[in-house]
This record gives structure tokens, sequence and C-alpha cells, in this order.
């Protein structure tokens, strides 16, 4: 029967070929950002490309895109620390996690983008990498990579595990086959009881299944706690931004399509309630940033990108600034007094908002937090998050907020105390994996 399932797949996936190549057209012509990388995907590498791995274990680490490698960070500093003398590829599957991964990961060898999961691609590709060892974090299977790994005797193991109540129901209509895929992974690390439960229900083997934690509450306390003491770098970053002393700041962080609208209404509530205040949008895709420019000049507002200001006195900004820049949000909301976090008023799943509660700040988000939902749940519980279900109440909820300081401190501080007790997950996914290369 498993020989069956993986021939119905291997013919489905070749079958899919004509497809990949229109998606890859697609890619390569509206985001030029694909065409780096497109030969990794399809198992081609440089002559020497790996020279430096050779004589080495080597440890191939992966994660999905830029918010799973913000995640492995420390995971990979220490990990380094481990096995100094190991080589370490990691690899993305998109050009924003491999350029996230690039500027921020340290002690790694080789940046790589994930193969394409056909059968040749992935037989060549761990043939020339030959690992020890393979970790992927959240949840992303793909069979024929890990059924190749398993008959080469190199154990994979997840580590951050979590899958969202909607990858679940769509994994539950291929459970007959995902349950013969997950035999394949050596050991599975959830992030909570919950996750733990689902993969066991989609046929991991209980006794491969460990909950260790979520690695974002560690990475969110470890980002922050250099910046808590740095006056030169906030003085910096206020700069950058043109932030006056004693302006007050609104950041909407991670926004998608459908959302800027409603913080723009949240503006536009909390001046008449509050009077001037700068505005700082970052945008999740960098390639809508034309798109939400518009917008702006729809509603007759005057902005102006981040990365532009750098021409001008900060006396002569607009009040509104477009962030356009990669791998800075976290450190700007240090200087925020209030921050709603997007992915969250739209059905994308949320984003991190540890990232905010790590500075003492309360969050905002909307109802739409599958995808970090325990985190919404904790913060919500404390106090620390704040959900909103559009625009107009977030501008109310926020102005009142303003309003009264002394209860906004006692949020933002409950928010942090979520972070502090629930730290630990790099470690205990650390020991977790050591047991695996003592073997």
């Amino acid at each position: 029967m498993k020989r069956l399932l993986y021939g119905i797949y291997q013919v489905m996936i070749v079958a899919s070929l004509p497809l990949l190549v229109l998606w890859l057209l697609r890619r390569l012509a509206g985001r030029p950002l694909y065409r780096e990388g497109v030969m990794q995907r399809f198992g081609r590498y440089p002559r020497d490309f790996f020279k430096s791995l050779e004589g080495r274990r080597v440890i191939w680490v992966h994660a999905v895109s830029v918010g799973e490698v913000i995640s492995s960070d420390l995971f990979i500093q220490s990990l380094r620390r481990r096995y100094p003398d190991a080589g370490i590829v990691f690899s993305t599957t998109t050009p924003t996690g491999q350029a996230a991964a690039r500027q921020r990961l340290k002690g790694v060898d080789r940046f790589i983008y994930f193969p394409f999961d056909l059968p040749w691609v992935t037989r060549s590709v761990i043939e020339q990498i030959s690992p020890v060892l393979f970790i992927f974090l959240e949840t992303e299977i793909w069979p024929n990579f890990l059924r190749t790994l398993s008959r080469r005797g190199i154990p994979s193991i997840l580590i951050n595990g979590r899958i969202s109540e909607k990858g679940f129901r769509r994994y539950r209509w291929v459970r007959f086959f995902l349950s013969t895929v997950l035999e394949e992974v050596s050991l599975f690390l959830m992030q909570s009881e919950r996750d733990a439960e689902k993969i066991r229900s989609l046929g991991a083997l209980a006794d491969r299944v460990i909950r260790t934690g979520n690695m974002k509450y560690d990475q969110a306390a470890g980002k922050a706690e250099p910046m808590a003491d740095s006056g030169p770098r906030i003085a910096e970053l206020r700069e950058r931004i043109g932030l006056q002393p004693n302006e007050k700041l609104m950041i909407a962080g991670s926004t998608h399509e459908g959302e800027e609208e409603a913080v723009l209404d949240a503006y536009r509530i909390i001046t008449e309630a509050i009077g001037p205040i700068k505005l700082l949008i970052a945008p999740r895709h960098l390639e809508r940033l034309e798109k939400v420019e518009t917008l702006f000049a729809a509603r007759g507002m005057t902005f102006i990108r981040k990365t532009a200001r750098l021409t001008l006195h900060a006396s002569l900004l607009p009040s509104v600034v477009l962030l356009d820049t990669i791998g800075e949000l976290d450190q700007y909301y240090a200087l925020a007094d209030l921050v709603f976090v997007g992915g969250s008023l739209v059905p994308v799943g949320g984003h991190n908002v540890l990232e905010v509660a790590v500075h003492r700040k309360p969050v905002f988000f909307g109802p739409q937090m599958s995808n970090f939902k325990e985190i919404a749940e904790q913060l919500k519980g404390s106090g620390g998050g704040i959900e909103i279900a559009d625009g107009k109440e977030m501008g109310r909820q926020m102005s009142w907020l303003m309003q009264h300081p002394d209860e906004m401190k006692k949020r933002g501080e409950s928010a942090y105390q979520v972070v502090l007790a629930n730290r630990g997950a790099v470690n205990r996914n650390l020991e977790q994996v050591v047991r695996w290369l003592r073997n």
C-alpha cells in the first residue's frame, strides 16, 4: 500500500510539471526576486558550491519564509555554539525568506533555496549536501524529500511544529497518504499540546511527538534585551523615520490588502481625539508598496517612504511614513505608543505579536489569528492583547488607551510578562536534536 500511495503521488507530481513551469514563468515575470535561486530549486548549483562542507558533519535546517527564519535565529546560534565544526546549510522557500536569512543568521555555511519535490531533484540535492540530520520548522511536508532522507538513513526532525486550523482541515482530506509520509519523520517537536494532538491525529506515531513550546517567545525576548538599554540605537531609529522629541507614534505592522484602509480609519479617529501622531505603515509584502501609495493619495494623505526620507530634513517630513525595507520592523516597535499587527483583519492567520509584547507595549490585532491562536489567547487573557473587529473599533480603543496612560503601561507590562513566562523552547529543542546527533 505504501508503495502504491507513493507511486500515485509520483504520477501526480510529474503530471503537474507543465503547471509548475507556467507558475514559475508567471512568478518570474511578476516578481523578479524569484529569478534568484530557480536553478537551485531544480538541484543545480555552481561548481564547488558545497566544497567548504567536505569532510564535515552537515546539518541542514529549513524554514519556509520570513517568520520561520526569525524564529530560527536563536536556535541556529545555539546549534553553532554546540557544534562549532559542523557545516550548517540553511534553506528557504521564498525570496523574502532567503533575504531575511542572509541578513539575520550568523554561523551558516551555505544558504540555498529548498528544492522542488521532484524525485530526481530531491535525490540529487540530498546527495550533494549529504547531511547527517535534517531539521525543518513549523510544518512543511514534502513526501519525496522526506522519503529520500529516510531511505538513506538520514533522520529528520520537525521543530517549533505548528498546524493551523486551515492547514489541519486540508491535511485531513489526505490523511490516508499523509500518515504514511509522517512515518518517515524521526521526531516531532510541537509548539503546543493542541499542535501535538493534531499531528498525532494525522498519523504521527505518538512516541515521536513531544511538546517543547514556541521558540518565538525566546526569539522575541532575545531581540528586545539589547534594545532595552541602547539609548543611541533608539535615537538612531527615531532619526531614521523623523520622529521628533515627544512626538507619538502609531505602527501598523505586516499589513495585507484590505487592512491599510482600516488603519487609516483608525488613524483619523485617533488624530481627531488626541491630536497629531506619526503613523508608520509596514506592508507585509513590499511589492504592494505602490498600491498602498495609491490608497494614500486617494485619501488625500501626504506620505513618504522610509528610505526616501533620508533626503529630507525631519521638520519637512509628512506624518505618514511607509516602511520599505526588510528586517527592521521589530526594532521600530520599541518606539511605538500604539501598535496594530496585520494579517489579522483578513483571513491570513495573523503575524508575530510577540515582537510588540516584548517591548512592553499592548498589541492590537483582529480576529483572524489562527496562526498564533495560543499566543493571542494568552495575550488577551493577560490584558496585553486587544482584539478589534475593524478600523473604527481600533481607533476608539487606541484613543481611549492614549487618554489613560496608566492603563496603557499596565497592559504593556502584562504583555511582556506573557513573553517571559513562556521562554525555554530553544533549549528544549536543542536537547532533543543533540540526542540524534550523538547516534
